[in-house]
């Protein structure tokens, strides 16, 4: 799979996890293909709730949720997602 492809992947398997997702404009903030080459880790983020949570980072006064989802290379499959900032530890 090439990275436009786990890009468009990710973002279609986040909303479907996180509900705090649903309805919000992503932002790719990260993209990153595994060493060995059997995964992508693609980090978004989108406009968060005002309270302080994992995952939430305020930056000039604006709150943000990150979000990183991995995949597997060779058939797109998705493998975890977890709160975090760019590029997770997944």
């Amino acid at each position: 799979m090439q990275v436009k492809e786990a890009v468009e992947k990710a973002s279609q398997y986040l909303p479907e996890i996180f509900e705090s997702a649903q309805d919000k404009e992503l932002r790719l903030e990260g993209v990153e293909k595994t060493d060995d080459g059997q995964f992508w880790k693609v980090t978004f983020s989108y406009s968060g709730d005002s309270h302080d949570a994992e995952g939430r980072v305020t930056l000039m006064g604006r709150m943000r949720e990150y979000k990183t989802v991995k995949l597997r290379n060779d058939s797109g499959e998705f493998i975890g997602a977890q709160n975090g900032v760019l590029l997770a530890q997944l």
